[in-house]
């Protein structure tokens, strides 16, 4: 029963990680909803056909994408929902590798945002991720050490051959 305690305490930095990615995306998506509906009310009153037709694509466009993005997050809106949760729970043993790779958003050479997106590689090479704070990224990894310990971690370009050769190279 402690070695479940101990996971399940393991577990929580990814429920908060989790959580964090389903409030960016929810933020996401009530932009593109409110960016199509300023659309919308643009082609309401614009003075031309032409451009009234560019509003309404442009909204119905924003209003589509906020609808796919918020239905998404409300699907999932519980982190124990999530796929990541699901499989780290469920079916730990599928998951052989599991690497973070930084991103780096910097228009004109000014660093805007900085985050890590960590993969979770899987035995039948599908594969599932999730966006990670760059300064949580390692931590996280620590703590899915001792939940996953048959599962390799960190990426290397061996890895990443052997993972293409065959999966079961990199269960430990």
């Amino acid at each position: 029963m402690s070695e479940y305690l101990q996971n399940m305490h393991n577990l929580h930095l990814l429920e908060r990680v989790l959580t964090r990615e389903r409030n960016l995306k929810l933020l996401a998506a009530m932009i593109l909803l409110a960016g199509g509906l300023v659309f919308l009310v643009l082609m309401c009153f614009s003075n031309t056909v032409k451009l009234s037709l560019v509003c309404a694509l442009a909204g119905l466009t924003l209003l589509i994408l906020g609808v796919k993005f918020l239905y998404e997050t409300l699907t999932v809106w519980q982190p124990h929902r999530h796929p990541v949760w699901l499989q780290i729970t469920k079916n730990p043993e599928q998951i052989v590798w599991v690497y973070s790779k930084d991103v780096q958003t910097s228009p004109y050479g000014l660093e805007v945002s900085g985050h890590a997106v960590m993969f979770f590689k899987l035995v039948n090479k599908s594969e599932l991720s999730i966006s990670v704070p760059r300064k949580q990224a390692h931590a996280l990894s620590e703590s899915l050490n001792p939940v996953l310990p048959h599962a390799t971690f960190g990426y290397t370009l061996e890895r990443a051959q052997w993972y293409t050769a065959d999966p079961t190279f990199l269960i430990q």
